[in-house]
């Protein structure tokens, strides 16, 4: 299956708006074969604008997530990095199960 990359942003982001699942549409494309790769300068700034906000949008669908791993922490707040430290019997590989 051939995917373009603006239509593959497009469609991760509608997913993760209506709170899907973006794992199968990651696991489906070939990104060997990828198009629609920015041609010049301002092309590859608007996408990195694009990812940039997509970014954003992760980090905000993790906040949640974030704060309730921080009040099940025994530390009081995050480490180093803004981390916070994940208790031993949860995971954050989500990738394990591609």
């Amino acid at each position: 299956m051939v995917h373009s990359l603006p239509a593959l942003l497009d469609d991760l982001e509608r997913r993760l708006v209506k709170g899907e699942d973006p794992l199968p549409l990651l696991g489906s494309v070939r990104w060997r074969d990828l198009t629609g790769w920015p041609k010049d300068a301002g092309e590859a700034q608007q996408l990195k604008q694009r990812l940039s906000s997509l970014h954003a949008l992760i980090n905000g669908l993790q906040a949640p997530l974030q704060a309730t791993l921080l009040a099940l922490s025994e530390s009081p707040g995050y480490s180093a990095g803004g981390l916070v430290a994940v208790p031993a019997p949860i995971s954050l590989r989500f990738s394990e199960h591609i």
